[in-house]
């Protein structure tokens, strides 16, 4: 019974997520995975992965995400 009951719940649950999730908050979200990939990147002995890096500039500026890392 728990099990139908959260699977009745989950569509409400998520609604009520995406209104919570303001622009604002979602560019933030954002900022802290695209910092997470980038310092992986940056980490990695690998120079492979670092043409990735040219990419999230890319993203970043696509979406209009600022580097709150920088600034």
């Amino acid at each position: 019974m728990g099990k139908n009951l959260a699977l009745k719940l989950l569509p409400f649950l998520v609604a009520q997520l995406i209104k919570a999730l303001t622009p604002d908050l979602m560019k933030r979200f954002a900022d802290k995975i695209l910092d997470a990939v980038e310092d992986a990147i940056q980490k990695s002995e690998n120079k492979f992965d670092d043409a990735i890096l040219p990419l999230l500039t890319l993203i970043r500026s696509a979406f209009n995400v600022p580097d709150g890392d920088k600034g």
